[in-house]
């Protein structure tokens, strides 16, 4: 089991080197990194005010409570471990980060950023969204890449960021879906 691990932990080492060590040889990757590492969040909390504006109230709920889902369980993976980020576990091996104005903790796995991208995401496709919820699943993943390539998240951690997402959209949905037939 072991030698499972540690062959898991030299892809994504692996990976993690090949996205984020590509800006040595494309220098524009840098600034697309950084936008969406930083902003890419931002993107999609912006879909909040179009589905206020589209009186989708459901969905807007679905999308906060599956945040909160989220967070709360990445609260119970905090308390279980806490994975050091990549140029804190690997300061040896690579370069700092991009994280001009970023703020960052010492802990990567998941990354909050790509599981609350997901989550609103998964919620938008739930409630048939079909281009809001494509859409944000896109923008979700340039997020996901953006963290990595900006060097402060393993592709492992983006993975459980996305697994993260979904599920609590999921879970959400399920909830606000049973309480619906309540409110009206």
């Amino acid at each position: 089991m072991q030698e499972f691990l540690n062959k898991i932990r030299f892809y994504d080492f692996d990976l993690y080197i090949l996205i984020h060590g590509a800006i040595h040889n494309h220098p524009w990757l840098n600034g697309f990194y950084l936008f969406f590492a930083k902003y890419g969040i931002v993107i999609i909390g912006l879909a909040s005010i179009y589905l206020i504006l589209r009186k989708r109230i459901n969905a807007l709920l679905s999308g906060f409570l599956a945040i909160g889902v989220a967070i709360g369980i990445d609260f119970l993976i905090l308390l279980l471990w806490q994975r050091p980020r990549p140029f804190i576990s690997h300061g040896d091996q690579i370069m700092m980060p991009i994280t001009e104005g970023l703020r960052v903790s010492h802990f990567s796995f998941p990354s909050v950023h790509t599981y609350i991208a997901f989550a609103i995401a998964t919620t938008a496709i739930l409630y048939g969204h079909k281009r809001l919820g494509p859409t944000l699943l896109i923008l979700a993943l340039l997020v996901g890449i953006g963290r990595i390539g900006a060097g402060l998240h393993y592709p492992s951690d983006i993975l459980g960021g996305i697994l993260l997402g979904i599920v609590a959209g999921l879970i959400a949905n399920l909830i606000i879906q049973k309480k619906q037939s309540a409110w009206e």
